[in-house]
């Protein structure tokens, strides 16, 4: 397997400037194990990174081409220590020749071959084919008879009589290569030949996915890291192993990257580095030309080119090295966008443009860029590149750009852009911007005290874009406080009322009509109005083609929450189907794409579609460039609630609590609290009743008014919790009470969630009214809860059996575990045996996909240990007498323990008792 430089120690310098992450206060977090406070020590040796090319991959390509392999890949992604791992396998049994090419060394002819040549007579350098000759014959006899590998690090380094020397080796198979560059386009033409011939093997190495470095960070850190903090990493290092590993030092060593409660975190969410990492850099850049250096400084002042504009800025054969080095990568939109790979790159040369010069390359790209081609994708950074280098940035040109960040939620650059504008106090639409950004980074007591004092009508002077946004920024910050949510219901309907006003369909106005309709699902998010909600998007979305991508998915995604919710499952389904598609458009941002995911992900759970939910994939996992804030609750925490839904306690443990260990640090949605139940309930289905009651104590405080799907969500959970941990009477008082309140609320959808719940924890009685619930709902986990109703009511096995493999087929493994546990608790007089049977394998197969402890039935009835002993032997087909016999027990006794054994495990045959056994395995007592 591959590694990157797992032997060498990296010392991490800070920067003489200081880093731009927020020193974490050790005063409110976990002493570090090693006892540095605010620090945390990591380890200097890394393991292999997988899953990528192997060292085996070397060794096949070896076997099976003429002249051997070529290893590619940027500075830093582990070509060296991919080929020397290699090779020293081979050394046992071949000869091995080590060369390292170097621009010193191309200045002189032969010059990576000197380590060869030195004993041969001066006078063969001047004839090629004399050198080729002595080199050939050398290599023969110093091999004795074994295979000759030559490796040359750094191939495009050799000169062209090394080159074409080194080449005809590997023709006339006197060696085999293993060559290593980081740039192919500069390997001589004799090198290029032996590839494009086939003689060559080529191995391409690249960056790591977001998947591969999340891993690789908690095998090389020795602890799990939080998904936001490893896709920081991963985002900054541009996936490249070496800058990874380097930027995981330096933030350690600075106290930006913390092991928190066992987990390591981000204490903020800019992305800075060290000295070391400078350095690096400096070093590889001044080894480029000027045609590449100006490439590498207007992708990294401006993050992102059209291509066509940077082709008539700097030659195309330097764009197209860089490319293929992958310092630079162009990506598939309309236009095609050019950007640097690894944002330390970035950040390196950025930090070293004079303004002047950085003024000057920005008026240039303004000049080349065609306005419908790419320059609206470019308002953003064009904006921010402004204030960096001083160029002028109109109020207008700054106010857009305030607004793209708040929506790709880059809150912190869209402060910085808004309060650059002279006199943005005074201005409607800044501090309707101000006050978004405000709330994204979890300020809602800012927002409120910034807006408390305009909250006075805008002058005439501004316009209806500018009073609506304010209101509407407005509304939010109200709608976020539960003493002030009428106000924030009356700001909206002054809005709805202003609007209407309005003649004409410009297209300003429908805009602002679509900014309103958000606002408003986002206020019946909040007070549970969800049958209104689903009225006014169906009739918005009735046109649904005059609408761009982003509002559709949005809109279409709140409408799939209230559908779910109301009773229209199936239908919510459906439509979260068509929408998954769009939440990977490139033209949605991935905010948008995240928000939208989370109501996708709960329509599919309410209509049992848990299979398209544990399909989905994160929007912007496997972006470079992703949204800035509120990744932690993003990436992780929907699926590890998700897990909890199943039943599966330690998956959903091993999920929650690098997220929880984040939200400690930073949490600018509010939503640690959830995330503590969650917890909480999982810990319980593992029996840890105490860690349980310390997860629910956390969650007890909650920093801003919940939505109403956030609040049912964290009492559902809670109830759960509470049955482990104080029984069943409690959960189901709780569980019906939220039943009841939805009902009164007009959501059924929910509702047979908590119904279902409470009939399995024992409330027998709510089962007619599940069943009337379960009737006016649609979707298969209606269904079920139908089949489980009537099975209930009825106390069939067979029909409670069917209602299990409903849910298992569902995914819903506690709740087939928990009907199978409830068959085999009903009078075994009533059941036969094959009842009895499906029940307890049924039971067994949902508990080893649980990971849970015993629990159920088993409890308080696990086998002695002359009783397991017993039945082992039993199992492996020994008959009573055998067993009395090893035993040196009487026949009787062995029958009375079998007896007992059968009981206890709920089976009726002998043949039942391996699989059983399972189930107790190791517990006896």
């Amino acid at each position: 397997m591959l590694t990157a430089g797992s032997a060498s120690t990296v010392h991490a310098v800070r920067s003489g400037s200081g880093s731009r992450y927020q020193a974490f206060d050790a005063s409110s977090a976990p002493s570090s194990p090693d006892g540095t406070g605010g620090k945390s020590a990591i380890s200097t040796a890394w393991p292999p990174i997988g899953p990528r090319a192997a060292v085996e991959d070397i060794a096949v390509a070896l076997a099976a081409s003429k002249g051997g392999v070529l290893v590619t890949g940027p500075s830093g992604s582990g070509k060296s220590y991919l080929t020397t791992r290699a090779v020293n396998e081979l050394r046992g049994r071949s000869f091995v020749v080590v060369i390292r090419g170097s621009a010193a060394l191309a200045r002189s002819p032969y010059g990576a071959l000197n380590i060869l040549l030195s004993d041969l007579d001066p006078g063969y350098l001047a004839h090629p084919v004399l050198v080729l000759s002595a080199l050939t014959n050398l290599l023969r006899e110093r091999s004795e008879g074994k295979p000759v590998y030559l490796v040359i690090e750094n191939a495009a380094e050799l000169d062209e009589l090394a080159a074409m020397t080194v080449a005809q080796l590997a023709r006339n198979g006197t060696a085999q290569l293993v060559l290593t560059c980081t740039d192919p386009q500069r390997l001589c033409g004799e090198i290029t030949r032996l590839c494009g011939d086939g003689f060559l093997h080529r191995i391409d190495l690249k960056p790591l996915t977001f998947q591969e470095s999340h891993a690789w960070l908690e095998a090389g850190l020795g602890a799990q890291v939080s998904a936001s903090g490893a896709h920081a990493l991963w985002t900054a290092s541009g996936g490249n192993p070496h800058y990874l590993k380097m930027l995981a030092a330096e933030l350690a060593e600075s106290g930006s990257l913390l092991k928190s409660d066992g987990v390591w975190v981000l204490t903020s969410r800019s992305e800075q580095h060290g000295r070391a990492i400078t350095d690096l850099i400096t070093t590889r850049l001044g080894r480029m030309g000027d045609g590449e250096r100006k490439v590498l400084e207007i992708l990294s002042l401006a993050r992102a080119v059209p291509l066509e504009s940077l082709l008539a800025l700097a030659p195309a054969d330097d764009v197209d090295s860089l490319e293929k080095r992958s310092v630079l990568v162009v990506d598939d939109s309309l236009p095609r966008m050019a950007r640097l790979q690894s944002q330390l790159v970035g950040d390196v040369v950025r930090a070293n443009v004079p303004p002047g010069r950085s003024n000057e390359l920005r008026g240039l790209l303004l000049r080349s860029m065609n306005p419908d081609l790419g320059q609206r994708s470019m308002l953003l950074s064009m904006a921010a590149w402004a204030l960096d280098c001083g160029a002028k940035l109109g109020r207008e040109e700054a106010l857009e750009a305030a607004a793209i960040a708040n929506r790709q939620l880059d809150a912190r650059l869209a402060l910085r852009l808004v309060r650059s504008i002279p006199g943005h106090a005074t201005m409607p639409g800044a501090l309707a911007e101000e006050a978004r950004a405000m709330m994204t980074l979890g300020d809602v007591a800012g927002a409120r005290d910034l807006l408390s004092l305009h909250l006075d009508e805008p002058g005439d002077e501004s316009t209806l874009a500018e009073w609506v946004r304010l209101k509407l920024a407005e509304a939010a910050v109200l709608l976020a406080l539960p003493e002030t949510t009428a106000q924030g219901c009356e700001t909206l309907a002054r809005v709805r009322h202003r609007l209407e006003e309005e003649v004409g369909e410009g297209q300003d106005i429908a805009a602002l009509r679509e900014e309103l309709v958000l606002s408003e699902s986002q206020a019946a998010s909040y007070s549970g109005s969800y049958v209104e909600m689903a009225a006014r998007l169906e009739e918005v979305l009735q046109d649904f083609e005059s609408h761009g991508t982003e509002f559709r998915l949005l809109a279409g995604s709140w409408l799939c929450e209230a559908w779910a919710l109301t009773g229209r499952q199936s239908e919510a389904a459906d439509m979260a189907e068509q929408l998954m598609a769009d939440c990977h458009d490139p033209a949605v941002s991935v905010a948008a794409a995240r928000r939208a995911t989370s109501r996708l992900r709960f329509a599919f759970v309410l209509a049992g579609r848990w299979d398209k939910e544990a399909e989905m994939v994160q929007p912007g996992d496997d972006l470079l460039v992703s949204a800035a804030e509120a990744l932690p609750t993003a990436i992780d925490l929907p699926k590890a609630i998700f897990r909890c839904l199943q039943g599966r306690g330690q998956d959903g443990l091993d999920a929650l609590i690098p997220v929880i260990s984040q939200l400690r640090v930073q949490d600018n949605e509010g939503m640690l609290d959830v995330a503590c139940t969650a917890a909480a309930y999982a810990s319980a289905l593992q029996g840890g009743q105490e860690q349980a009651l310390r997860y629910l104590k956390e969650a007890s405080t909650q920093p801003r008014r919940p939505t109403w799907r956030k609040e049912r969500t964290k009492r559902y959970l809670a109830a759960l919790a509470r049955d482990r941990v104080d029984g069943p009477e409690a959960a189901v008082e709780e569980l019906l009470r939220l039943a009841d309140a939805d009902r009164d609320e007009g959501a059924p959808g929910h509702e047979i969630f908590c119904l279902s719940s409470a009939v399995r924890l024992g409330a027998v009685a709510a089962a007619p009214r599940l069943l009337d619930s379960a009737l006016r709902c649609q979707g298969r986990f209606a269904e079920l809860c139908v089949a489980y109703a009537r099975a209930t009511m009825s106390r069939s096995a067979e029909l409670l059996l069917e209602a299990a493999r409903l849910a298992e087929d569902m995914q819903n493994d506690r709740f087939a575990f928990d009907i199978a546990e409830t068959v085999l608790h009903l009078d075994q007089v009533q059941l036969d045996k094959t009842a009895l049977r499906k029940a307890r394998q049924l039971a067994e197969t949902c508990r080893q996909r649980l990971r849970t402890p015993q629990s159920g039935n088993q409890e308080g009835l696990k086998l002695t240990a002359r009783e397991m002993e017993i039945a082992k032997l039993a199992a492996n087909r020994e008959s009573n007498k055998g067993i009395a016999a090893k035993l040196h027990v009487s026949v009787r006794t062995v029958e009375g323990h079998l007896y007992q054994i059968f009981g206890k495990l709920k089976i009726v045959e002998r043949s039942e008792l391996s699989f059983a056994l399972g189930n107790v395995e190791g517990g006896a007592k």
